[in-house]
Formats: C-alpha cells, sequence, structure tokens
C-alpha cells in the first residue's frame, strides 16, 4: 500500500483500510461560488482507483457547490460510539476534484450499479429521479490519523503511499509548560 512500507506501522495500513472498507457516507465540505462553506454528508461508493461517487438531488446545497467549483473534502470518520478516544478518532481526509458523470454513460452505469449492491433496491427509485446527479470525487491529497501521533499524509496515484506527518517543527506533538502562555 505503500512506498516506505518499513517506516509505517502496520497498524496504520490495517487502520486506513478499515476505514475504506466500513462506510456507508462520506461528511462532505464544499463551498459555493461566493465562499459560502457547507457541511453535508451523502451515501457514497467507492472505486479500486479511489474515487468516490455520490448520487446526490439539486435540493441539496452541495449538489451546487459540487458542480460549481469542482472541489470538495471529503471525511471518514470512527463512530463516536466505538472510539477508543474521542480526541484521535481514526479518520481519513481527503481534498478532491469533482465531475459530473454524464447520466446512462458507462461510467454512470457502472456507478449505479455499485449503489444498487451497496445500497439495495431503494436506488431502482432514486436513479430515476432527473433531480438527482452522479457526482465523481477523486483525491489528489490525503492525511489519516490513526491515534495521537499518529498521523499520516496520503499521495500516489490510488491514494496509497503513507507517510509520517512530523508537524510544522519536525517534533510533532509537544508539551510546554504551563507558565510558558501565562503573563
Amino acid at each position: 500500500m505503500t512506498e516506505n512500507k518499513d517506516t509505517i506501522p502496520q497498524s496504520a495500513h490495517t487502520g486506513y483500510a478499515s476505514l475504506l472498507s466500513g462506510f456507508q457516507s462520506i461528511q462532505l465540505g464544499t463551498v459555493s461560488t461566493s465562499g459560502t462553506p457547507e457541511a453535508s454528508y451523502a451515501p457514497a461508493v467507492l472505486t479500486e482507483s479511489r474515487d468516490f461517487y455520490v448520487h446526490v438531488s439539486e435540493l441539496s446545497a452541495h449538489t451546487a457547490n459540487l458542480r460549481d467549483t469542482q472541489k470538495a473534502s471529503v471525511l471518514l470518520i470512527e463512530d463516536e460510539e466505538t472510539c477508543e478516544q474521542i480526541f484521535a478518532r481514526k479518520r481519513v481526509t481527503y481534498a478532491c476534484t469533482t465531475a459530473e458523470v454524464e447520466r446512462d454513460s458507462a461510467e454512470w452505469k457502472d456507478a449505479m450499479e455499485r449503489f444498487s449492491e451497496k445500497f439495495g433496491g431503494i436506488m431502482n427509485h432514486l436513479k430515476g429521479m432527473q433531480d438527482f446527479h452522479l457526482i465523481r470525487l477523486s483525491p489528489k491529497s490525503g492525511r489519516l490519523v490513526v491515534g495521537f501521533g499518529q498521523a499520516y499524509d496520503i499521495s500516489g496515484e490510488q491514494m496509497e503511499t503513507l507517510s509520517h506527518v512530523r508537524g510544522f517543527n519536525g517534533k510533532g506533538h509537544r508539551n510546554e509548560p504551563a507558565t510558558a502562555h501565562a503573563k
């Protein structure tokens, strides 16, 4: 999964694989053409090449944002109920470019099949709704967090390369004396 396998612990690879295989929906960060931010979510599927697809309605603000700006942030995050530490929930974020997929194209049909396999019969209804659009979100960079001091930049053509994040000073987390900020 990564070029520097020797330096990246197996737990990082396992945590990454678990996040990617266990989701039903993604958290979306989008922005309008006027700069208004929008936080939302959408059920999604993932391809082998690590492209996400969402099938979203024109009634949602994020649909216009995805279509108009062609940028989004995607977040997959560990459930609060099952996490070991709320301050260090396992998560992966991606900076993505977006593109609308033409209805009834080969790509659209493949994605709709993936949605049907994952979500069942509701897709028979939703795929016929003309106000719904299929959007491909293609990650260009990412960040994986699997615990305190366990943050990794994600890169590579299929988002497979992990590189340990050391922080702006190269040291990662640090403790400072409480009096350092007191005046």
